[in-house]
């Protein structure tokens, strides 16, 4: 009998852990171009699961969201990416010691990323418990774990500067 019971609650506790794991629907709120510079290297795009709306929670990374990114110029180096990025996250770290602290995971981040050309699409999936996805060509290239990287990932798009935001979230903001 407790064979039995222990069974179907096993069952039980899979087919939720299975039903949990949907991919959401995602639903654009808005895009802008990001500026690195006097360059703008991509097109960014926020996307969030259908019927968020929370902009504050969004911005502390306590909601899943998506950001596609559309490269610009015709080609754009492995090497010029690493900086790129590498600047990105470092002015969004809360310290320059927790960058340096970071700095070997980073590293094996800035590795992943390849050259790119124009219009090439990258996905980067974000959900508070897994950390972020890098998706290119819908092919998983890295995993981002941690907080304080993903964090300073996600600062960098959404607290860019105000137009950048305030275009990120122009959809929730018409709602608001």
């Amino acid at each position: 009998m407790i064979k039995r019971i222990l069974v179907l609650l096993s069952l039980l506790i899979l087919s939720l852990g299975v039903s949990g794991q949907t991919k959401p629907k995602w639903v654009e709120i808005g895009e802008g171009t990001y500026k690195a510079g006097f360059i703008y290297p991509y097109k960014v795009q926020l996307s969030v699961p259908y019927g968020v709306r929370n902009i504050v929670e969004l911005k502390q990374g306590l909601l899943p969201m998506r950001f596609e990114l559309t490269w610009l110029p015709n080609f754009t180096s492995k090497k010029e990416i690493k900086k790129l990025f590498s600047n990105q996250l470092e002015e969004k770290f809360d310290s320059v010691e927790s960058f340096k602290l970071s700095k070997n995971l980073i590293h094996l981040f800035l590795r992943k990323l390849p050259e790119t050309k124009r219009h090439e699409h990258w996905v980067f999936e974000y959900y508070p418990d897994m950390g972020t996805k890098l998706f290119i060509q819908e092919k998983k290239i890295y995993h981002l774990v941690g907080a304080e990287l993903n964090r300073a990932l996600i600062g960098s798009w959404i607290n860019k500067s105000p137009v950048l935001t305030a275009k990120l979230f122009n959809r929730l903001l018409k709602l608001q």
